[in-house]
């Protein structure tokens, strides 16, 4: 067995708990209520904003030049590619940009990106 089925092995549980998640198997058989989509659309754009904060270390923090365009080009994608696209689908669950703009973020997602800011700060 190799090292990769070692970590399959080992993460066995913790993966099958999160594919059985109400959350995503409501998206996998049509069952998830509109508005869980629709907050959790709104929360990502949330986290993608923070993501590129995090990245942004990455950037700093990176040991080569060659390194950090690595990462100022993953915030470009993001700022620019992922973002976009991400705001056009919300649209199509009438989400607007304005809208996205005026999300408070949850507590969840506060959680979460502070733990990805602190980690990049450490």
């Amino acid at each position: 067995m190799g090292y990769s089925d070692d970590l399959r092995r080992m993460g066995a549980s913790m993966w099958e708990t999160e594919q059985n998640h109400p959350f995503v198997t409501g998206i996998g058989d049509g069952s998830l209520p509109l508005e869980n989509f629709r907050h959790y659309m709104r929360q990502d754009y949330i986290f993608l904003i923070e993501y590129c904060r995090a990245i942004s270390l990455a950037v700093a923090k990176a040991p080569t030049v060659e390194d950090m365009g690595w990462f100022a080009k993953l915030i470009h994608e993001t700022l620019n590619t992922e973002m976009a696209l991400h705001v056009g689908f919300c649209a199509d669950f009438g989400i607007s940009k304005e809208e996205l703009l005026a999300t408070k973020p949850s507590p969840t997602t506060v959680g979460y990106t502070n733990h990805m800011i602190q980690t990049g700060f450490s």
